[in-house]
């Protein structure tokens, strides 16, 4: 087994990720920059991925030979309000990373967390394909893309062993409730105990492929033996929810009467109306499938939530 540091372990990816991992025997390294608790087995380094020489430091000493960056801005909307942090974190701060692993870890296979939203609306006909154009509409999308550029860069120039993921949609238990999905599974929740209310939304009207995280995280897993050095893999579902649909699923679980509606101050101004892609690329190199339903994952979600909002409650 192999020694893999993943950035951004803290988050909602990172912690599945890093779980899996260890499970399957491989030594964990992780770098975070909120608190991060329940990762005892992990070796931690608490810094900010911008610092050139801490990255550089941390490299040399962990010695990975895998690396895994989530470390990000990963909301669209927090991207929205806070372009040039996201810029710098999301692009300026990939590219510290690679010029640390030249320096210190030049052997480590690397994998790039990207994003589907780099694709933006595109062309009308057909769900995404790797070779469809990125034509991003938000600046996290942006910031995205032009970390892979630098990856991309990385290998050609100087031989790094990057592979670029482009992930789409995904959820499932801990995910933050910045996100559509957690959002209404926190709400129901709380108004669980409340014993029923209403849910302020945005737009319902979207199609995103969804995944459930535990699937993602197991074909990051493969993509660290399977994926060839220097190409880019869309992972997804390929089966598009309406978030409407998605919306109802969670409130027909709730065990108390739930209604939402939607709220002109949580509406975004470049909404993609569908964002569906193909991962045959993907599955062609590592075998991958995703195997868990997606109401199944809707059902963990919302126990996740509920465990976590009696919790708090139990704490005041």
């Amino acid at each position: 087994m192999s020694r893999v540091l993943i950035t951004g372990i803290e988050g909602f990816v990172g912690r599945h990720l890093a779980g899996r991992l260890l499970e399957s025997g491989h030594k964990v390294i992780g770098i975070h920059l909120a608190p991060c608790t329940g990762l005892d087995r992990v070796e931690l380094h608490c810094h900010d991925i911008r610092d050139f020489e801490f990255l550089r430091a941390v490299l040399a000493d962990a010695r990975p030979e895998r690396v895994v960056h989530l470390a990000a801005v990963s909301s669209v909307a927090e991207s929205e309000t806070h372009v040039l942090e996201t810029y710098d974190v999301n692009a300026v701060g990939t590219l510290r990373l690679l010029e640390a692993v030249r320096q210190s870890a030049p052997r480590a296979r690397v994998l790039l967390v990207s994003s589907a939203e780099v694709y933006g609306r595109g062309p009308a006909a057909g769900p995404f394909t790797e070779q469809s154009p990125a034509l991003p509409v938000s600046p996290y999308a942006l910031s995205k893309l032009a970390a892979e550029e630098a990856g991309r860069f990385s290998h050609r120039a100087f031989g790094l062993d990057v592979v670029i993921l482009r992930p789409f949609s995904h959820t499932g238990p801990g995910q933050s409730p910045r996100f559509v999905f957690p959002t209404v599974a926190r709400r129901i929740a709380e108004l669980e105990r409340a014993g029923g209310g209403v849910i302020e939304l945005g737009n319902l009207d979207t199609r995103r492929d969804y995944t459930d995280v535990r699937d993602i995280c197991r074909a990051y897993e493969l993509a660290l033996e399977r994926c060839e050095p220097g190409e880019t893999y869309n992972i997804t579902s390929s089966r598009p929810v309406l978030i409407r649909d998605g919306v109802e699923a969670l409130c027909r679980l709730a065990r108390v009467p739930v209604e939402y509606r939607t709220v002109a101050e949580r509406l975004r101004e470049r909404d993609i109306p569908l964002l569906s892609g193909s991962s045959d690329r993907f599955v062609q190199a590592t075998g991958w499938r995703p195997e868990i339903p997606f109401d199944q994952t809707l059902t963990d979600l919302l126990a996740y939530w509920r465990t976590r909002v009696a919790a708090d409650a139990t704490a005041r």
